[in-house]
């Protein structure tokens, strides 16, 4: 059962990251003048999605919270990395 629920979690992962890549891809074509707000944007969200389920979904086990957890880490990660990048830049 508990497989089961994890996967139903990474299909929900893999959705919000499809979206984002979509909504990511619709502001590149709009604007090749990046700033530092487009480049984090996909991850930004990505993070805040997970951040919105691991605080609203009370009935996760502790193995699903740790591996929301581990998502979001790697997704601040991600968006820390290319802040500091950008940063670097200018």
């Amino acid at each position: 059962m508990n497989s089961k629920v994890d996967k139903k979690n990474h299909s929900k992962i893999e959705k919000i990251e499809e979206k984002d890549q979509d909504s990511t891809s619709a502001i590149n074509d709009k604007n090749r003048d990046f700033s530092i707000e487009n480049l984090c944007d996909e991850n930004l969200t990505t993070l805040q999605k997970i951040h919105a389920i691991l605080l609203n979904c009370v009935n996760l086990s502790k193995k699903q919270k740790l591996e929301f957890c581990e998502s979001e880490r790697y997704f601040m990660k991600l968006y820390l990395k290319k802040l500091s990048q950008q940063n670097k830049e200018k």
